[in-house]
């Protein structure tokens, strides 16, 4: 399994072909992404956004666009996220990345009924994450799009977490239902959902659950609370049971430690990068290797 992201950068640039359709992909930290992957090889991109605003952003930071980083003139965010999207589904572009608009206008391009880029599956978004402290990388999920997840919706963001992970190497993927506590309490409703599906199990995949987050991902703490099972301390999937859980989660990762991090939504016909318009040219790089590498 690969280690960190310098090693998915690598694997990236192992293959061929990837493009990125960038809908309002004028901001700094996307087209800074944008020549990065172009230099490392791991992808080439386009970009659909007013030329005036990437022609703004240019000047400003004196970013260089490389030949193989096409920029396609469009005033509306609306237009160029259906644009992107259109794109990806023709097959022209092979992965669908987020840049300076809204969420809700970027994901309603994403699940357009003409265009877009359902599967009839559950689409979750995933942040892979390489803390300092850990020899693994570790998945965390769903931050982005399920507010309130059902049980039956929850087997389905651990199934797409699953088959990320495993196209990153994963032999086993172990997934801990994370709470505050690790048996049921009636005063927090999600140890009993995540108690019921660890019971019920899923398929191709550990779980165990409800746990905290201490006793999932380190096995001395694990030792110390007497938590025995097949994913206590070497969790390699941690699941929440709401957005703001996981949003919040991931985001700690990113603004409090020394992480590496990369996002993206799973369960789509193609990846799709999803990260918050604040985040920095190497997540965003980060995230394009790990489309790259788990879009094949």
């Amino acid at each position: 399994m690969y280690r960190n992201f310098s090693e998915i950068r690598q694997a990236a640039r192992e293959k061929s072909g990837a493009r990125a359709a960038v809908p309002m992909g004028h901001d700094e930290a996307s087209l800074e992404a944008l020549v990065m992957a172009a230099e490392e090889d791991i992808a080439t991109g386009v970009v659909f956004a007013p030329k005036a605003l990437v022609a703004e952003t240019l000047g400003r930071t004196g970013i260089k666009l490389p030949p193989s980083i096409e920029m396609v003139d469009i005033e509306s965010e609306a237009s160029a996220a259906i644009e992107a999207v259109r794109c990806v589904s023709s097959g022209e572009a092979t992965i669908l990345m987020k840049g300076m608009l809204k969420t809700a206008g970027f994901l309603k391009a994403a699940l357009d009924k003409e265009v877009g880029l359902r599967t009839g599956r559950v689409l979750s978004h995933i942040a892979v994450v390489h803390a300092p402290r850990q020899d693994r990388l570790v998945a965390v999920t769903d931050g982005g799009m399920i507010p309130r997840p059902t049980a039956e919706q929850i087997v389905q963001i651990v199934q797409n977490a699953a088959s990320v992970m495993m196209r990153l190497g994963c032999e086993t993927p172990r997934a801990a239902l994370l709470a505050a506590v690790e048996v049921e309490d009636p005063h927090l409703p999600e140890t009993s959902l995540f108690a019921s599906i660890a019971r019920d199990g899923i398929e191709g995949v550990e779980v165990q659950g409800p746990l905290a987050v201490d006793g999932a991902i380190d096995p001395e703490a694990a030792a110390v609370k007497r938590i025995t099972g097949p994913v206590a301390g070497r969790a390699n999937i941690l699941v929440t049971h709401d957005l703001s859980c996981g949003n919040i989660f991931a985001k700690a990762f990113m603004y409090m430690t020394n992480t590496d991090v990369g996002g993206m939504i799973a369960g789509a016909t193609a990846p799709i990068v999803m990260l918050s318009r604040s985040d920095a040219a190497r997540t965003k790089l980060n995230s394009l290797a790990l489309g790259v590498v788990t879009g094949a």
